[in-house]
């Protein structure tokens, strides 16, 4: 007997839910060392990705499990999981984005090496992106809180027939009342929010994989030059951001494109539990790869390295007067 849609759907947001947390868990525990006395803002940057992924598994999964499994949603639930969708989809692709450009500044200083005047702290400034970012996301979005309705939908289809159902992704959606409103902003200003971001992260992870290129046909008068910890996370880093793009990328893509041009999937048993995979695939799985950025490391760039103690001399050793 195949399954229900109401039941693909509350073992894909069950699966979703257990690997997201383990994942951002995990993430969030192997990274908390990087606290040295106060809250640095690489640390900032992730602990921002993980509260992110949180929500949206454990915030957004959760209510469509309760409303699969036969609980009604009011407007004001309608809305809430309708703002904290968007909220969090925008925020992971700027977060992404941002962290994208970190690599991709250190990698550019690998390559072509700055002057040290030059080499400014980078830290107070991205403090204030990383802030900028979460009060654009709420200032963007919140409109979508106070404004919007619930829809008005019939469902017109057998109610009798096995895969007629109450689908959250139809029930449960929210417009403005204003029809030019739902459009301009609705459709094209919330739409761009997150095709111009995302765009821009293709864009920088192309670059940074021109650059990698480059630092591999480098060589210091012909003597290879081994890379030390640092070099290693950059050029993992690097190499990560482009992965994590070819995976949020195709999944924002193929729900943009399944929600506004295949509507006529929606009938089909699968179609829900396809959406939700595709809208929290990210957040569950990319813990995972962030991880390994700076695995096994014992001097790491992006935390900051670590301060060795200085090793002493025995007092017997003579040291030569041109050392």
């Amino acid at each position: 007997m195949m399954p229900s849609a109401d039941m693909l759907e509350i073992i894909t947001c069950a699966i979703l839910i257990l690997v997201s947390s383990v994942g951002n868990m995990c993430l969030f525990y192997s990274t908390r060392k990087c606290i040295t006395g106060h809250l640095q803002t690489s640390f900032l940057l992730i602990f921002s990705l993980v509260f992110v992924h949180l929500i949206k598994n454990l915030v957004v999964n959760v209510m469509k499990i309760v409303y699969s499994s036969g609980f009604m949603l009011d407007s004001a639930g309608c809305k809430v999981l309708c703002f904290t969708t968007a909220l969090t989809t925008s925020l992971a692709i700027w977060f992404m984005l941002y962290f994208a450009l970190l690599y991709h500044w250190k990698l550019y200083q690998t390559v072509h090496p700055l002057n040290e005047s030059q080499n400014l702290d980078h830290r107070k400034p991205s403090l204030k992106v990383v802030a900028a970012l979460w009060v654009a996301g709420v200032a963007v979005y919140i409109p979508v809180l106070l404004y919007t309705e619930k829809s008005e939908y019939l469902n017109t289809g057998n109610s009798t027939h096995p895969l007629a159902t109450s689908r959250i992704h139809v029930d449960c959606l929210t417009d403005f009342r204003n029809k030019q409103v739902e459009f301009y902003y609705g459709k094209v200003f919330l739409a761009l929010i997150d095709i111009l971001p995302l765009a821009s992260l293709v864009f920088v992870c192309f670059w940074m994989s021109f650059l990698l290129s480059e630092k591999k046909k480098m060589t210091y008068g012909d003597i290879w030059i081994g890379d030390d910890d640092s070099e290693i996370e950059i050029l993992r880093g690097a190499k990560f951001s482009i992965l994590l793009m070819w995976l949020i990328a195709p999944l924002w893509i193929s729900h943009f494109i399944l929600v506004n041009f295949l509507k006529d999937l929606a009938a089909c048993v699968f179609f829900p539990a396809v959406l939700t995979a595709l809208s929290s695939g990210f957040s569950a799985f990319s813990p995972f790869l962030l991880m390994l950025v700076n695995y096994k490391m014992k001097l790491v760039s992006f935390w900051g390295a670590k301060k060795e103690k200085p090793t002493q001399q025995p007092a017997n050793v003579i040291l030569s007067p041109y050392a």
